[in-house]
């Protein structure tokens, strides 16, 4: 008695299903909370917002949040940042004595009590407070970033029901030249989930504007989009003179122009003002988090068929007697109990076939030998099976792997991993 172990890996079909999501996940999700176009000298607060869709899972579920403050500042003092004017949310970040030079900035707050920690889907909202003290700050930019752990559903996309947030990053434009007056750059981007029924599905779209400039008193950089002054927010900027000085602003529409209701594709045009200001290396990306509906699940296909390489079982002309196939791996589903694995069987004379594949009690092509339960071998039998197989040299088998009963969609389907022929010469 011989035994021949065929290993495979089925990947198109999609066999790994099930394992692939059985573990909890993590996402991250970037959101806007506010951006100023004039100069501050005194404490601010910015009220925002933030959707959380998923399904969240153990405890604390948010595994890192934190915000991000950016802008240039001059003068020497302390940006106080708190939560819900919550003094025990308070972090005080000193910023060194730098004059009358204007100077970027950028600090990372983190809450040191966890304020923000959601444990289950909604929509949460919170005022920041930013408190500079000793210092002028221009061009200030907020953003928030979050990670949370979350239990996947059981297909990739899951319930419509679950709705869920998604952030993508989109170039807008860059010029390689100094700039020192208007321009004008279109762009478009595309929105391919289902936004059907969710009122002001995105939730978070701002520009992050960058670049070097130089300039005197009283420069500006104003943004609006499609030339509609109602979008217009102009950016103060401080004098540098003749010194290079880098610079990011973030750019936020006050009427939420940018508000696509469902999908396709969306052409803008962002207007650019310059004025008393020249501009190095300008570069411009859009940021946007949406709400959106998964689509149900579809389930897996119906079954999938693999042929295996051909087997030489002798070495000889003699060929052998086929007695049993076996399969190792697991059936699909939550309970490891759902799909079916089938075999046909094939011998040959010839390495180059002639290859007719057969099985069951019926021996015959339409038929199958049904492999019920993973490490269990199933009888190659039936006299017209042994006829066509017997003292054949050369052989070969068809899996089929089903999701629910060979004729049906399932959600799952099994795994196999071994594939095991067990002969005689």
């Amino acid at each position: 008695m011989k035994i021949i172990r065929a290993i495979f890996f089925i990947l198109g079909f999609g066999v790994i299903a099930y394992s692939a999501f059985a573990a909890d996940q993590i996402k991250t999700t970037e959101h806007l909370v506010g951006s100023s176009d004039v100069s501050l000298i005194t404490a601010t607060s910015t009220g925002f917002s933030f959707y959380v869709g998923d399904n969240l899972s153990g405890t604390d579920p948010v595994k890192s949040l934190y915000f991000t403050i950016s802008g240039v500042y001059t003068g020497n003092g302390t940006l106080g940042a708190t939560i819900n004017s919550d003094a025990a949310t308070l972090q005080s970040f000193t910023l060194p004595d730098v004059g009358s030079t204007p100077t970027p900035f950028e600090l990372i707050y983190k809450d040191p009590i966890n304020k923000i920690n959601p444990q289950s889907a909604g929509a949460y909202n919170y005022v920041l407070d930013v408190a500079p003290s000793g210092i002028t700050v221009y061009g200030l930019g907020i953003k928030m970033t979050e990670s949370h752990r979350y239990a996947p559903p059981a297909c990739v996309d899951g319930s419509p029901s679950n709705e869920k947030v998604k952030t993508t990053t989109h170039f807008v434009g860059s010029s390689d030249v100094s700039l020192s007056t208007a321009t004008s750059t279109g762009f478009s981007f595309y929105i391919g989930d289902n936004l059907s029924g969710i009122t002001n599905p995105v939730k978070s779209l701002y520009f992050t504007i960058s670049g070097v400039y130089t300039s005197g008193g009283g420069a500006t950089i104003g943004a609006k989009i499609n030339g509609d002054t109602a979008t217009l927010q102009t950016f103060n900027f401080p004098s540098v003179g003749p010194t290079p000085t880098p610079f990011e602003l973030i750019y936020k529409d006050p009427t939420n122009k940018i508000n696509p209701q469902s999908a396709g594709n969306y052409n803008y045009i962002l207007d650019l003002n310059l004025v008393g200001i020249l501009v190095y290396n300008l570069g411009v990306t859009m940021t946007e988090s949406h709400q959106y509906k998964p689509p149900p699940c579809a389930g897996m296909p119906a079954f999938g068929d693999l042929t295996s390489a051909v087997f030489d079982s002798t070495g000889s002309a003699d060929g052998a007697g086929y007695n049993s196939v076996m399969w190792k791996g697991t059936l699909g589903g939550p309970g490891v109990n759902e799909g079916k694995v089938k075999f046909q069987f094939s011998a040959s004379d010839a390495s180059t076939g002639p290859w007719t594949y057969i099985g069951g009690d019926l021996c015959s092509s339409g038929d199958w030998f049904d492999a019920t339960t993973p490490g269990t071998p199933v009888e190659l039998k039936g006299e017209a099976c042994q006829t066509a197989w017997n003292n054949k040299q050369y052989f070969r088998y068809k899996v089929r792997i089903c999701s629910n009963n060979c004729t049906d969609a399932g959600t799952y389907t099994p795994t196999v991993e071994d594939v095991v022929v067990n002969w005689a010469p």
